[in-house]
């Protein structure tokens, strides 16, 4: 089985670690302090552009592991420091002998051909034990963007922070979203954030201290960034996933755990699949030594 490291301070952490309440037909509900609930009619619109645009990237998107654009971008991760960055990629292995834990990127093989999970990276950002006390994990795909900024799905959100785009964070959730960032800690500025996710330099939540503090410039708009639904995952899913095959060169392609810089997770300036294309590559590099 793979290695899923976790950190368990009671049995109802589904409850109070990962501030998820449960609803009376079984399902759960991520919230923000005040809640952000996005409106049913554009929750709606939402999931139906989404489903559409994903196939059609499905159905275009080139096989090969690097990805071209034809649009210049200028983000962080473009610049000389780039190198810099991904020279702190720390790899935690593949298949069977990957570490799982909150705040690793979970790299998804070529092989993988579900509709979520094709050609993404995932950011694991809590594992508990759900009301069967089951082990549950729980991510969210970094590089799927919608063409929504946060503010058009809920205008709880305002000012600085108001023009970031919503991430596709996976397949289940309620009509709500979550916010990710690295202004959180002692250190930092937005407040009410909780303990960092594993040693990934992010938390979770504080949206009002956030939007405080991106307004008054103490936080920069690029260190945060909103999903829409997450990915969960329970461990036999897991050990079913991270089997690998072989492939046409019979070489073994597997799901491969990282740790990544926070600047990775962040980055709003993706295309679908580009972080995955990008890390793959680095995957690569590592292996040949």
């Amino acid at each position: 089985q793979i290695q899923i490291h976790r950190e368990l301070k009671s049995q109802s952490i589904i409850a109070a670690s990962l501030r998820i309440a449960s609803t009376p037909d079984g399902n759960f509900i991520i919230h923000f302090s005040p809640p952000m609930m996005l409106s049913p009619p554009y929750y709606l619109l939402l999931a139906l552009l989404l489903s559409l645009c994903n196939d059609i990237a499905s159905a275009f998107c080139p096989s090969n592991d690097v990805m071209s654009s034809s649009r210049p971008r200028f983000s962080p991760l473009s610049m000389a420091a780039s190198n810099d960055i991904s020279s702190k990629i720390r790899y935690l292995g593949s298949g069977d002998e990957a570490i799982i834990r909150p705040g690793v990127v979970l790299v998804a093989p070529a092989h993988e051909y579900d509709h979520f999970l094709m050609k993404s990276a995932v950011f694991v950002y809590a594992i508990g034990l759900d009301e069967n006390e089951d082990i549950v994990i729980r991510g969210v795909i970094i590089d799927h963007p919608t063409a929504f900024t946060i503010s058009e799905m809920s205008p709880n959100v305002m000012g600085s922070l108001s023009d970031n785009l919503m991430f596709r964070g996976g397949r289940s959730g309620a009509d709500s979203a979550m916010l990710l960032h690295s202004a959180g800690g002692d250190d930092g500025h937005v407040k009410g954030t909780g303990e960092m996710i594993g040693s990934s330099g992010i938390y979770e939540g504080g949206v009002v201290s956030a939007m405080e503090a991106a307004d008054a410039g103490l936080a920069n708009p690029d260190q945060f960034k909103f999903f829409f639904n997450y990915m969960q995952f329970r461990e036999n899913e897991l050990d079913d996933m991270f089997k690998g095959v072989v492939d046409d060169d019979g070489k073994l392609d597997e799901w491969v755990s990282l740790e990544v810089p926070p600047e990775y997770v962040l980055d709003s300036d993706v295309e679908r699949g580009e972080m995955w294309s990008k890390l793959r590559n680095t995957i690569r590099e590592i292996r040949q030594g």
